[in-house]
């Protein structure tokens, strides 16, 4: 075990944290800015709520727990209602208050529509949520003011740990729990970093992770469990913090933390600008892999973001699964949401024979033999191994086909708003001519996984 072990990783760790802290901690003018937005915000706030005299507004999220990345000032302002409200009147006072107090927005929808907009350039999130009491929640956001109460002063002297983390998962590719990511969320983090007391340990640890990893961070104390990993949420112990994270996102995280525990390094920490590939490049690879490349182009419904990639990951599964049954052999498939919808598919196999050698029963078994030495074919049936065979004639033989057939005959099977719109109309791209589609030269680079 002598190579998994760097005894110089404790003064490497220092040395490479010390210029990574210049990257990920916000400067006073970074700062002064929120802070600037945040008196505008509360001074509009007092203002407007002198007419609603049973609501009140918080600050909540990583500005007021000194949590940010550098770069990535946001300001969540929440407004707290009487559980008395209906769903109703807390959506419509909500974004009725959130238009008033921003200075240009937009509606966005999470659990309920809330208003994101800017006050002094500075990105402001004005969500509505309920004033609840103990565990008892009617909206998801209700639970964050009381995650808030829990972290706010058991994070102080631990803040840029919390930082060094963020962005090591932002720059793997990991950070965020919704699910176009399913990687590490902002309390999620904040909750590793206080189990293990500093992101230094926290590398340390996570080198041995095991799927199954549960962490209870009130009892100080880990044992073993079904989800890939479990981190007791301490305002509701039946929660679930990471049960957005997959099980690969767990895994590349621990072959990060691996990594950089062997090799301390400031590109562990870098996300800069995504690498262009000349589609000259892409089209030599894609024809020297001798797969078939697929890819299916529909229009973007407009929904939630949650539900559309929800619903472009059942889409995925269900295409795969029709490939795989009918001989395809797919090795892999993704999706991405730009403008359009696209949905990737890569085969072992161009194209199949017409004709097809089907299974029957054993010999044995008189009465299903009798059955399928029956049933009107094109050709005889014939034993082999003791088993009856027959060849049948395929009615699909490339993988293009297979995709064609299915969204046809099975949209509804695809989620509610896609087969929706895919029933409007689909374009499929093959081989090179996937490179036509608009944006898709930095996908195809991870989806074909190229070393660039």
């Amino acid at each position: 075990m002598k190579r998994f072990h760097n005894p110089d990783f404790d003064r490497e760790y220092d040395e490479v944290v010390s210029k990574v802290r210049e990257m990920v901690v916000p400067d006073e003018n970074e700062r002064n800015r929120g802070l600037k937005a945040k008196e505008i915000l509360e001074s509009r706030m007092k203002r407007v709520l002198e007419n609603f005299p049973d609501l009140e507004f918080r600050f909540l999220g990583s500005f007021p727990r000194n949590t940010w990345l550098k770069g990535n000032l946001e300001i969540d302002l929440f407004i707290l209602f009487p559980e008395s409200y209906s769903e109703e009147e807390l959506e419509k006072i909500g974004l009725e208050i959130g238009r008033k107090v921003v200075d240009r927005w937009e509606e966005r929808f999470a659990s309920h529509p809330y208003v994101h907009g800017w006050v002094e350039d500075v990105e402001v999130d004005v969500v509505p949520c309920y004033r609840i009491k103990g565990n008892k929640i009617i909206s998801a956001v209700d639970r964050t003011p009381l995650h808030h109460e829990w972290v706010k002063d058991r994070i102080k002297g631990k803040e840029d740990d919390v930082r060094l983390l963020k962005s090591f998962l932002k720059a793997g590719g990991i950070y965020g729990a919704e699910y176009a990511v399913r990687g590490f969320s902002g309390y999620l983090c904040e909750l590793l970093i206080l189990h293990y007391g500093s992101f230094k340990e926290l590398v340390k640890a996570a080198c041995g992770w095991r799927r199954g990893l549960v962490i209870d961070i009130l009892a100080g104390k880990e044992s073993e469990g079904k989800a890939p990993l479990f981190v007791v949420d301490p305002v509701d112990a039946k929660r679930n913090v990471a049960a957005n994270l997959s099980l690969d996102n767990m895994a590349k995280f621990v072959e990060r933390c691996r990594d950089f525990y062997l090799k301390p390094s400031v590109e562990f920490f870098v996300f800069g600008d995504q690498k262009y590939v000349e589609k000259s490049l892409l089209a030599k690879e894609i024809k020297s892999r001798g797969t078939e490349l697929i890819a299916v182009e529909f229009s973007k419904p407009a929904i939630v973001e949650d539900n559309l990639y929800t619903q472009l990951e059942r889409a995925r599964k269900k295409i795969t699964k029709f490939l795989q049954e009918n001989d395809f052999m797919p090795i892999n498939s993704d999706y991405l949401a730009h403008k359009t919808c696209i949905l990737v598919f890569e085969t072992q196999v161009k194209e199949l024979s017409r004709i097809k050698k089907v299974m029957g029963p054993p010999f044995e078994e008189w009465t299903h033999t009798t059955k399928f030495r029956e049933k009107k074919r094109e050709y005889l049936p014939f034993i082999e191994g003791g088993r009856y065979y027959v060849y049948e004639r395929r009615k699909i033989t490339k993988p293009s086909e297979a995709v064609k057939f299915f969204i046809e005959n099975n949209p509804k099977t695809l989620g509610k708003n896609i087969s929706e719109e895919i029933s409007k109309g689909f374009r499929i791209f093959t081989g090179n001519d996937v490179l036509k589609l608009e944006g898709i030269e930095y996908f195809l680079v991870k989806f074909l996984k190229m070393k660039v």
